[in-house]
Parts: structure tokens; sequence; C-alpha cells
């Protein structure tokens, strides 16, 4: 048996790439840092195969690129962050209207305990608590493919360095959306929600761009 093969059980792989891909969404792997298969299996404590295929699968998500034979983080432009909020404001809009229409009245309740928990979250605590909300609406949708396509357009670092550059002035913003989102959610009223969704998002992705210059 080839050293490549040691510890490359199905089992294994999943782990790999979800380390690798929570080490590129936080910024511990920076853009444009290079990927090297032998130091990543090394730190992982796993062969080259699951490591292989773990940058296979992140390079068909986007998230890293082959240049001169070797891998790197990949940095988006401007103009693909645009992109890539355009198609959340979609999705998140429209999850937004199916929870009006489909969600549970316990669903309901959870997702006023996660508006409370954003309003009482410290600096340090809001972005979970931020993703736990919308989770909550997302997740309340019904509709398990319209949550994974969810799920796979926040996987950018972009999203995550959001928190520390809102101004005091946008983050009252954000809060005065998030208490018309909860009221609209719990009025089940899915055109309203589904607006405010859409322009919560939008306007994040102006500050998207300014974070990833």
């Amino acid at each position: 048996m080839s050293a490549d093969a040691v510890g490359a059980s199905p089992a294994a792989r999943p782990d790999v790439y979800d380390q690798i891909r929570w080490d590129i969404v936080h910024g511990v792997l920076r853009p444009n840092e290079a990927l090297v298969e032998t130091d990543l299996a090394e730190r992982l404590g796993v062969s080259r195969t699951p490591v292989r295929e773990s940058l296979l699968r992140l390079a068909a998500n986007g998230l890293i690129i082959s240049r001169r034979r070797r891998w790197y983080v990949y940095e988006h432009t401007a103009d693909e962050i645009k992109e890539i909020y355009e198609v959340r404001a979609a999705n998140e809009g429209y999850a937004a209207r199916l929870c009006c229409e489909r969600a549970s009245d316990e669903q309901l309740q959870a997702i006023a305990l996660a508006h409370t928990a954003v309003d009482r979250a410290s600096a340090e605590e809001r972005v979970s608590a931020n993703d736990a909300f919308h989770d909550q609406i997302n997740c309340a949708c019904g509709n398990h493919r319209l949550i994974k396509l969810i799920t796979e357009n926040r996987l950018f670092h972009f999203n995550l360095r959001l928190a520390a550059a809102y101004t005091p002035e946008e983050l009252d913003r954000s809060s005065q959306q998030h208490t018309e989102l909860i009221a609209a959610v719990l009025a089940r009223d899915g055109d309203r929600a589904e607006a405010v969704v859409r322009t919560h998002v939008l306007e994040a992705a102006v500050m998207a761009r300014r974070v990833a210059r």
C-alpha cells in the first residue's frame, strides 16, 4: 500500500475538506496564498489523497484556483463580489417569502428568539448571532435545494470580515432592517419580507466590496 493511501478513508475526507474550507473562509489561509498538498497533509495529519480531493472540490466551489500547476486561494474581484451578493439577494429574499408562507408557529418563535439574540449580542458575538437569525429564516423556507444554494453563496472570506467594517450608522441601519424583517415574518407578509431581505443583502454588498479591496 502506498503512503498516499494511508488515512484516505471516505470518512476522513469530508473533515479535510471542511477544515481547509473553514481556514479559507475565516482568513487563516489568505487570498492568493499558495496551497501545498504536502504541507496541508502534514498539518491536518492525513495523507495527500484526501487533501488533493478536497482541493479539487474547493476549486469547483470557486474558493481556490490553479496557476502554473499550483493551487492558490482565490481572490474575488469587486465585480464578482457584486454578482455573489446579487445571487444572495435573490435566493435569500425568496427564502424569506417562503418562510412567511410555510414556517410553523414553533419556527416563527425560534426566529423571534434569534432576532432578540442579535440585539443583545456583543461585538464579538454579532457575526454568529446574525448568521443564526438569518439561518432560522432560511431553514424555515422548506426548500432544501434553496437552503443549499444560500449556504454555498455565503462561504467566502469577505462575508466574515463585514462585522468589523460596519460604521455605527451602518449598524443602526442593519438593526432597523432586522426589526422590519422580523415584523414582516411574524405577520407572514411575504412581499415585505422579501423586499427587506433584498435591500439588506444588497447594502451589505457595498460594504463587502469595500472590505475586499
